[in-house]
């Protein structure tokens, strides 16, 4: 008698501090050890082959309101990390029981790009991620914090707001920007009702303009957080927190090696 064929499905473990996400991108859910992969449109770039394999970048594109997209764009706003694995499973022709087969590349979430028809997710082998040689932290005049992390230690300032329209990117609000965050807005987020993060690119008279479109309902209450410019003076006068500003503003300008010590 000779045995049944396998089926080989690929799995996507994300793994994060505030939370974890496990997809498929086949036409249906696989439970393995009581954990279940979710079936999602999920497309990957090709990988090299052999050794080159677990070293390459790997690139996902799924839809846009997908919930592992909204988690990703919040936790790069507070600096958490998240794993990504790439696992592939099997089981036996017209059975119900699944085995993980292997880990075929892991690495780490880089960053998310969101469009109207997909997002991007672009992510580092966790490889690349050991072998790179020097310090981690840019030595820069800029502050590298992460915004209202635990290295910066800024308290957020943050104000209520009333949606008044929603047009792409463009959201109107009652009454215009706040007067406690006016101005400050750039670099900030909104945060609806639900959670979800919505990074603001710049202030107009009515409103403010979001990285991306979304839909939101008109009388929506929604949370306004003031972002930074990493700069010495927005440090010092927006949040009063210079004492943990993480750029080095005094590097020198000129070049000894190239213009002389005097």
């Amino acid at each position: 008698m000779s045995e049944m064929p396998l089926t080989d499905v690929e799995l996507y473990a994300f793994d994060g501090t505030s939370g974890t996400f496990r997809l498929t991108p086949h036409e249906f859910d696989v439970e393995i050890g009581g954990q279940r992969y979710e079936r999602c449109p999920l497309e990957r770039s090709a990988l090299a082959l052999g050794a080159e394999a677990a070293k390459s970048v790997l690139e996902l594109k799924l839809p846009p309101d997908h919930a592992l997209v909204r988690h990703l764009l919040q936790a790069s706003l507070s600096g958490e990390a998240t794993a990504v694995r790439l696992l592939t499973a099997q089981r036996a022709g017209g059975g119900d029981y699944w085995w993980i087969a292997g880990t075929r590349w892991m690495g780490r979430v880089l960053g998310v790009e969101v469009a109207d028809d997909a997002a991007r997710i672009r992510c580092e082998s966790a490889q690349v991620s050991l072998k790179r040689i020097g310090l981690r932290r840019l030595y820069s005049r800029g502050c590298s914090h992460v915004l209202y992390s635990a290295a910066c230690g800024a308290t957020p300032i943050s104000a209520s707001a009333l949606v008044s329209n929603s047009n792409g990117r463009n959201v109107d609000l009652d009454g215009g920007v706040p007067s406690s965050v006016n101005g400050g807005l750039a670099g900030g987020w909104l945060q609806t009702p639900a959670g979800a993060r919505h990074m603001i690119v710049s202030e107009f008279g009515s409103g403010i303009e979001l990285l991306y479109p979304v839909a939101i309902e008109a009388g929506t209450e929604v949370l306004l957080t003031v972002g930074c410019d990493h700069s010495t003076a927005t440090c010092a006068a927006r949040f009063d927190n210079l004492a943990n500003y993480g750029g080095f503003p005094f590097i020198p300008t000129k070049n000894p090696f190239s213009t002389g010590v005097f």
